[in-house]
């Protein structure tokens, strides 16, 4: 597979010094040099208009030179080569060009920076967005552990969307494909604790999962971000429905270690959850 890196360092470094003399808005100004160049190749086999998925504008300029500085430093050729073995270990069947764009992160995002170890990955319908916070602690060290997760995505999506288009849009499905790909990407890097699978005991396991049960055919959009990713309001924890789908995902290979990542890309969250602990939680 052909993998296509987009470093848009120079781009934002254009985007600093115009920032100081043009008269255009920071919005205008990141549309031209981070936005328009790149965005056509991004979302090109998206099925409906993802603007929403567009890296935003970072508009505190003297806190983004101090990123700048950092970002300049990293070895993108060494990540590239991570990547290039990753695809190795779970082969993506398709001849399409696989593009992946870096952007720097807003430091305001607080719990990027301090939650999700400064890098956000985005993925468009096939194609990947990385997003780093080269202020965060130890950025580095998660960005090849982000590109393994949202990598997994690809490779997800592509089968269950393109080759079988039998995808069924449930929350189960979703916490499913979140599953596997923090399993596949703890498999290559086991020594990284994403903070959003922190354990939980035995009690909030139930509690939670007690909500989780009656749901977990929902289509429902907007409850499926709700459950994903918590809602203080309705006693949901930060990233709880990433905690049950790798949780669900690490019972399963357990039962069943016959069973490669390959492989268990192929098979139905269903048949995931019934082989695991949670069956009859």
């Amino acid at each position: 597979m052909k993998i296509k890196f987009i470093n848009t360092l120079k781009s934002a470094q254009m985007y600093v010094g115009a920032s100081g003399i043009s008269n255009k808005s920071y919005d205008e100004l990141w549309d031209e040099f981070l936005v328009s160049p790149y965005w056509q190749e991004l979302s090109q086999w998206a099925p409906f208009d993802c603007s929403f998925m567009k890296p935003s504008p970072i508009k505190d300029i003297q806190t983004l030179k101090k990123q700048l500085e950092i970002f300049q430093e990293t070895d993108f050729e060494q990540i590239k080569k991570g990547l290039e073995n990753i695809s190795q270990i779970l082969p993506k069947k398709d001849d399409d060009t696989l593009v992946v764009a870096f952007y720097i992160m807003d430091d305001s995002n607080l719990i990027v920076k301090e939650q999700q170890n400064g890098v956000l990955g985005t993925g468009v319908f096939g194609n990947i967005i990385i997003n780093i916070n080269p202020l965060a602690k130890d950025y580095e060290k998660w960005i090849p552990y982000v590109m393994a997760h949202e990598y997994h995505h690809s490779v997800w999506g592509h089968n269950w969307y393109v080759l079988r288009g039998d995808s069924k849009g449930t929350l189960l499905e979703y916490m499913i494909s979140e599953g596997q790909a923090d399993a596949f990407a703890k498999s290559l890097y086991g020594d990284l604790e994403p903070k959003w699978l922190s354990k939980l005991s035995e009690e909030e396991e139930k509690l939670y999962w007690s909500k989780f049960i009656k749901i977990l055919e929902s289509t429902d959009k907007p409850e499926h971000y709700t459950y994903m990713f918590g809602d203080p309001s309705k006693g949901l924890p930060w990233c709880i429905g990433y905690y049950f789908g790798y949780e669900i995902v690490k019972s399963y290979l357990l039962n069943n270690p016959q069973i490669s990542y390959t492989k268990l890309v192929d098979i139905e969250p269903c048949t995931v959850l019934s082989n695991s602990r949670f069956f009859q939680l």
